[in-house]
């Protein structure tokens, strides 16, 4: 079953969109995920869990145009959008995570364009700077070149120079992230 929603853009205009409902609720994997990162922001805002609950999901709920959702029964793809935002959120604001949010993802591709945007590393969550995925090569201007088709990925200092000494495939595999191609 699919439902239609309508969001209004910055411009005023109506942007449609559908959403397919496959029947598959939450996770207890992706429970975890949302409880642990409202625990933290909790903590940081002073807020009790429970609240800092229900203003993010108010939060997001006003910011995407969702349906008000129960953490108990939403669907998996709710649940994945939600914790896409609250760790978005948190990126946004500084509130520090007791664990990696590369740990707290249910969508790596998303979060790792969130890294490049906010130039946070992908793997600590410290400030970042970019790590081109794909060589670009000895020589070029980088100021200078187009490197928009190029894989990246953000990473602090301590991490980019690991990158470079132990080479991307290795990186990758010990990480369980990759280059993307990034676009605002």
């Amino acid at each position: 079953m699919g439902n239609i929603s309508k969001r209004f853009a910055r411009d005023g205009k109506v942007k449609s969109e559908i959403r397919l409902d496959d029947g598959r609720t939450i996770t207890a994997e992706q429970r975890k995920k949302v409880y642990a990162t409202i625990r933290d922001m909790a903590t940081y805002t002073g807020y009790m869990p429970e609240e800092m609950k229900e203003l993010m999901k108010y939060s997001y709920i006003s910011e995407t145009g969702s349906d008000y959702f129960s953490l108990s029964n939403c669907s998996v793809t709710t649940a994945r959008l939600f914790i896409n935002y609250i760790i978005e959120f948190c990126f946004r604001w500084n509130i520090p995570l007791l664990d990696h949010g590369l740990n707290r993802t249910d969508d790596i591709g998303k979060y790792l364009w969130q890294c490049l945007k906010i130039q946070k590393c992908a793997i600590c969550g410290k400030e970042a700077e970019i790590h081109h995925w794909d060589a670009i090569g000895r020589g070029i201007d980088r100021k200078k070149y187009d490197d928009s088709k190029h894989r990246k990925i953000a990473l602090c200092r301590i991490h980019h120079t690991e990158a470079h000494t132990i080479g991307r495939d290795t990186f990758a595999e010990k990480y369980h992230v990759y280059g993307i191609i990034y676009k605002e």
